[in-house]
This record gives C-alpha cells, sequence and structure tokens, in this order.
C-alpha cells in the first residue's frame, strides 16, 4: 500500500478502520495485563486513547439520523451483546466466588447493571469493570444521532458551546452522581466535544510527516502524564476538567494525539492482515479476552510460581497479551463462521436477532 502523506485523515480511517480496531483491541487487552501493570506500575495510569479511538470511530463515517430504525439497530449491535455477556459473567462470578450474599442480591445486581449499564454496576454484578464500554458506546451514538438531526446551524453551535461546557465541567460533578445517569451518558456528554474536534479534523490534508509528529506530541505529553503520576479512567469518569486546565490539556492531547498515532501505524505500508483480522473481529475479542486472562492467570502460577523478575513480567506480559488476544480470536472466528450463533449473539440489526422474528413490528422498527 503506498500512503499519500497529503491524504486525508478521513480517508485513511476509511481504507484501514479494521486495521485501526485491531492496534487498538490489542492495546486495550495489554491495559487489562496484570504482568505488565506489575512491571510498571503507572505506565497505563493516565492511557485513555485506545477506548477514545473506538468512540472517535462513531464521529468519522457519515452522519447519524435520530430515528426508531437507527435506535433498534444500535441496541442489537450493542446492547445485545453487551447483555449477553453480562449475563454469562453475572452467573459464572456468582458460581465461582459466591460474589453476593444471595442468589436475589445476585440477581439485584444484575438488573441494575443491565439497566444503567455503567462500571460499578458491571463490577458489582459480574467482576467485570470492562463491561461498561457498549452501553456507553449506545449511549454515545444515541447522543450522536440527537445532534446530527439537528437542522439548523445556528442550533448546532448552540450544541457545540453546550458540549465545549460539559467537557470543562462535568468533571466537577461528584462521580456518586454521574455514574448513575445511564448508558455512560455522563461519559458521552464529556467526550462529544472531542468527537466535534475530530470530526472538524477529518476533511483536513494531512502535512508531511504528520505521522512522526502526531507521535512524538503523544510521547511527550503522555510522558509528562506519567511522571507526574496522573491517574485518569474513563470507566470510572476519573478525568478532570476546568479545575486543572494543565492536566486537562494533556489529558486532551495525549488522547487525541495517542489516536492519530494508532491511525498513522495501520496506514504504514505493511502486511498486517492478522490486525486486519483482529479488527473484524474487536468485539467478541474485546468480550472474550478477559476469559484467556482468568485462564492464563490461574495455570501460570502453578507451573512457575510467583513472578516477579523485571524480564519474566515482560516476557509474560507479552506472552499473555497475544494468548488472550489469539484465543479470543480464534474462538470470535468460531462464533462468526456460524451465522446462526453470530445472529443471536452479535446481531447486525434487530431484524437479524432471532426473537424478533417472532415479534415481526418489533424486528422492523
Amino acid at each position: 500500500m503506498t500512503v499519500n502523506p497529503y491524504d486525508t485523515l478521513k480517508n485513511l480511517l476509511g481504507r484501514n478502520s479494521e486495521r485501526i480496531k485491531g492496534i487498538l483491541i490489542i492495546v486495550v487487552a495489554a491495559d487489562h495485563n496484570d504482568w505488565f501493570r506489575q512491571l510498571v506500575p503507572n505506565l497505563f495510569d493516565p492511557l485513555t486513547f485506545h477506548v477514545l479511538g473506538f468512540f472517535l470511530l462513531a464521529f468519522t463515517f457519515g452522519t447519524k439520523e435520530w430515528s426508531l430504525s437507527y435506535i433498534s439497530n444500535r441496541i442489537a449491535r450493542y446492547m445485545i451483546p453487551y447483555w449477553w455477556a453480562l449475563s454469562a459473567t453475572t452467573l459464572a462470578f456468582f458460581l465461582m466466588y459466591r460474589s453476593h450474599a444471595s442468589a436475589s442480591d445476585s440477581l439485584l445486581a444484575w438488573g441494575l447493571a443491565m439497566l444503567i449499564g455503567n462500571a460499578p454496576f458491571t463490577k458489582s454484578a459480574s467482576g467485570l469493570l470492562m463491561l461498561w464500554f457498549l452501553p456507553t458506546l449506545f449511549g454515545l451514538t444515541c447522543l450522536l444521532a440527537m445532534f446530527d438531526s439537528l437542522r439548523s446551524d445556528r442550533i448546532k453551535l448552540v450544541g457545540l458551546g453546550i458540549a465545549l461546557v460539559a467537557h470543562l465541567t462535568t468533571p466537577l460533578v461528584p462521580r456518586s452522581i454521574l455514574l448513575w445517569l445511564p448508558f455512560g451518558f455522563a461519559i458521552a456528554i464529556n467526550i462529544f466535544f472531542l468527537g466535534l474536534v475530530w470530526r472538524e479534523l477529518l476533511n483536513r490534508r494531512l502535512p508531511r510527516l504528520w505521522g512522526p509528529i502526531v507521535t512524538s506530541i503523544f510521547i511527550l505529553s503522555y510522558g509528562v502524564l506519567v511522571s507526574g503520576s496522573t491517574h485518569l479512567e474513563i470507566a470510572t469518569f476519573e478525568l478532570v476538567g476546568i479545575n486543572q486546565p494543565g492536566i486537562l490539556f494533556l489529558q486532551d492531547i495525549s488522547g487525541i494525539m495517542g489516536v492519530l498515532t494508532v491511525v498513522w501505524l495501520a496506514s504504514l505500508p505493511k502486511q498486517l492482515q492478522w490486525v486486519e483480522a483482529i479488527g473484524k473481529n474487536s468485539l467478541l475479542v474485546y468480550l472474550m479476552h478477559p476469559v484467556a486472562y482468568v485462564v492464563i492467570g490461574k495455570l501460570i502460577p502453578l507451573v512457575f510460581g510467583n513472578v516477579t523478575s523485571p524480564i519474566m513480567l515482560l516476557v509474560f506480559g507479552c506472552f499473555t497479551t497475544l494468548f488472550a488476544v489469539g484465543s479470543a480470536f480464534a474462538l470470535s472466528d468460531l462464533v462468526t463462521r456460524h451465522s446462526q450463533i453470530s445472529a443471536w449473539i452479535i446481531p447486525k440489526s434487530l431484524e437479524q436477532w432471532p426473537p424478533a422474528r417472532l415479534f415481526p413490528r418489533l424486528g422492523r422498527l
């Protein structure tokens, strides 16, 4: 593949979206790796670009129009896989670890996580914080559809101003309040301004050496955050606002430059078919890779004991990340090859979901 240094960001995203998702999901898996966290405890603390990248992709292609059909298909693509994953892990969490005093308590936690979908609720029900992402992506795409349905440019400009104010001020509101808003709505309104900025960048021609430039800015800004022991977490809304302008600037710059660095890496003329394949199945890889970590996390101490050497932590960190992503990809590939199974778990539309066929009006929303 020949890369045109003066290409637009949107063209690069269109050609390499699966590679980009593949790289992002590998970074997500590395972020969830306990061996890496033991090796360099603060390295992942300010990490946001891996999640932000998936959110920004929602702002990339076309406009979203608010309609029952659009919302029902977002439910099918995001919420149905989430409900399956939440239900399976909640059951396993209760049976294996007796996570709650009684089955009714576990059922209540599951119900709250089903309806609200934010990180504290998914953690309480299933033991997995990471399940928050899909409900938040659903909430974000719904918010984006409402914005794109506005017909007046003047009203959209007002919306841009509101998004900026929300980005600056929502971190000042207690998280205990914000995380009760369902489907990650607090997170969606916080990052919405960054998504609108991203849209403005899409059709701009990229200058020569843009890749090394954005990568250098990312490394510098992220390095400053790490050296300051800054902890950022989108999932639990541990973000900064206007009360810490310097860190807010670094938070936003490192996030956007990190995503641009991934776009650049994905556009390099290298044979990365395996990364592209992972990207095509990124949803299932995301949902399945924690299972691989649980399995290998039980096996390694039995065989190798307590690993503390930096070299061994690095080796096991790399190996277990590749194992988690690889095994999750293999399982996801089996699922996607069976159309009936994939239609149940990851339908592309509500009409494709088998239960909706029992209620034709529901499928035609």
